[in-house]
């Protein structure tokens, strides 16, 4: 492989860590810029301006009162695909970090621009804008929790299981572009979830083998020989579900 400089974008959570943790074993990070989670209350203000008071209300309810049910009983489960996986927690190397609001503050603009890399690989992060997309020359790569264009927005497996969809089960390695979750496609991984899963595991076992799929992609990342594929179907954007979205589809 060709020596390039790869940086690491990325919400400061477990499965950035997952991520990070796995790319380090084969090739070298130059260094990592996370950005600071939004404050619930932002969230749920964006939520409510972009969904509606009910619906985001729904998902508050799902996630206070079903989410901690489903992380007790998965609890087993969970800790058994870590080790399947072989998925390392070990925090981030502080001498490599910088810490951003946002991927899209200045800080983080800056701090992209001094480093100068050829490859960003991106986890977790809010959606990235134009300006920051167009601040350098880099390949933004992105690993995203579903299978596009059918499984754009947030957990794509739970959404794939609900439809009835389980062939779409899976995760995407695509390059990002100023759009949501509509970059071209460069691999797919796909799994069948066991029947102990449920909505707090299935994105442990994407990522394990979203993982897998980029740690095969980036020899062709690196090389820049990789084929990526557009597709013409923009598909549907999907969010946290609802408490009755759950109960009664």
């Amino acid at each position: 492989m060709q020596q390039k400089k790869i940086i690491f974008l990325a919400a400061d959570c477990e499965s950035s860590r997952w991520v990070y943790n796995a790319l380090q074993e084969i090739v070298p990070i130059e260094a990592v810029i996370l950005e600071q989670s939004i404050s619930k209350k932002e969230l749920i203000k964006r939520r409510i301006k972009k969904t509606g008071f009910v619906q985001v209300m729904g998902q508050v309810a799902f996630t206070a009162l079903v989410v901690p049910f489903l992380k007790i009983r998965s609890k087993g489960r969970k800790a058994a695909l870590i080790k399947k996986y072989n998925l390392k927690s070990n925090a981030f190397s502080n001498s490599k970090t910088t810490r951003v609001g946002s991927v899209n503050d200045e800080s983080c603009l800056h701090a992209i621009q001094s480093l100068n890399p050829d490859i960003i690989i991106v986890n977790g992060t809010r959606i990235i804008s134009k300006k920051i997309l167009q601040s350098t020359s880099a390949v933004f790569i992105n690993m995203h929790v579903g299978i596009t264009p059918q499984y754009r927005g947030s957990h794509g497996g739970y959404w794939a299981i609900h439809n009835h969809d389980v062939e779409n089960f899976g995760t995407t390695i695509h390059l990002i572009d100023a759009g949501v979750d509509t970059g071209a496609v460069i691999r797919q991984a796909f799994i069948k979830p066991d029947k102990q899963d449920n909505f707090t595991t299935y994105p442990v076992l994407q990522t394990a083998i979203g993982i897998e799929a980029l740690k095969e992609s980036l020899p062709t990342i690196i090389d820049g020989t990789y084929q990526a594929v557009n597709h013409t179907e923009k598909g549907k954007m999907y969010y946290q579900p609802t408490i009755w979205q759950y109960f009664f589809g």
